[in-house]
């Protein structure tokens, strides 16, 4: 029988995630928890919450059948939603999270990274378990159809040479201060690219596969500007599975980019923003005798990917009962493990 329970929701955090990017014409859409929310027929948002009142006002009057509220006290007063998701700063990740847990949704959908720091985002994994009450971290590429096609066709590629990760933007890596806020790239978008090399190297098929753990990092490259603020560094790591796994962050770059090569011995995969290509071993065209990687036009992911949609659909699906989360609570404090020992370096 189909299931046709309806689920609420309440949002904490209506800005940028939590609403804006949900109107930018040339992003994939629903771009946006509450885009995503509401599209979704099997979720009632019933309100939003927001400390600036500007900001709350703008997404009041784009959805007036919500309620609203400037502290997730009030709302949490008011109301017993089925699913509470926290859009705000990573500075109010560990506050908001917790106040969530405790007025006992079924389920938090937690923006990314988990919190500022290890210890914080263990006392969010501490509180969840002592209520009851799941976390979904919003991973997004881990509901994205182009990174599952990537994973699933490291397959065929042969043995593991490197696995190369690359972060662009004009937002500094790391300055000291941050660590208070996580206003620095590192974390900020650092988490998305830690979490998807961890994803890619998963083996989801067997629950009794030994955890991905990328530690004891060498770190090169490192690039301060004038004000001493880190703008550039990589950061190295073997394992059983991949000798050479390297991430780069730049902070240097008139331009964002966020890109994953991955180069086995009979193939290679190339996936990012707006970036893909599966080049496979054929007879080369160059070389008698050789063979040499080329690209295979025919294998192409979706042009929509799903990232955002997938992630809360999976949200009613684990209401529903049937799938787990697909980004767990574990598997975020795993990547902010790997940032915050590459800042500890620092």
């Amino acid at each position: 029988m189909k299931n046709e329970t309806i689920y609420t929701a309440v949002l904490t955090g209506c800005g940028r995630i939590g609403y804006s990017l949900g109107l930018d014409p040339k992003r994939e859409q629903p771009a946006s928890h509450t885009a995503s929310l509401i599209s979704n027929p099997r979720i009632q948002l019933t309100a939003g919450c927001d400390t600036d009142r500007k900001t709350l006002e703008i997404w009041e009057k784009a959805n007036p059948a919500a309620m609203t509220f400037h502290s997730s006290k009030a709302m949490y007063g008011r109301l017993h939603p089925d699913i509470a998701v926290i859009a705000v700063n990573e500075e109010n990740h560990k506050k908001e999270a917790i106040a969530a847990i405790k007025a006992h949704p079924r389920l938090v959908i937690l923006e990314k990274p988990v919190a500022l720091n290890v210890d914080e985002a263990l006392e969010i994994k501490q509180a969840s378990e002592n209520e009851g009450v799941a976390i979904l971290v919003n991973h997004e590429r881990r509901f994205s159809a182009d990174y599952a096609l990537a994973k699933n066709l490291l397959s065929k590629i042969g043995r593991l040479q490197y696995i190369h990760g690359t972060l662009c933007s004009g937002m500094a890596v790391y300055t000291r201060g941050d660590k208070n806020t996580g206003a620095c790239s590192l974390f900020h978008d650092g988490t998305h690219l830690a979490d998807t090399i961890l994803y890619l190297m998963e083996n989801t098929e067997d629950e009794n596969a030994p955890e991905i753990e990328l530690s004891k990092p060498t770190i090169t490259g490192i690039f301060r500007d004038n004000e001493n603020t880190i703008r550039q560094l990589s950061s190295h790591y073997s394992s059983s599975l991949c000798p050479d796994i390297t991430m780069t962050f730049s902070g240097r770059s008139k331009f964002f980019g966020f890109e994953i090569d991955i180069l086995g011995t009979e193939g290679r995969i190339q996936v990012g923003n707006g970036i893909w290509k599966y080049s496979g071993r054929t007879e080369s065209s160059l070389y008698t005798g050789f063979y040499s990687l080329e690209e295979n036009h025919a294998i192409r992911p979706p042009k929509r990917t799903g990232y955002f949609s997938n992630m809360i659909q999976n949200a009613v699906d684990y209401l529903d009962g049937k799938a787990g989360i697909g980004s767990t609570i574990k598997n975020g404090i795993a990547a902010l493990r790997i940032l915050e020992e590459i800042k500890n370096q620092l």
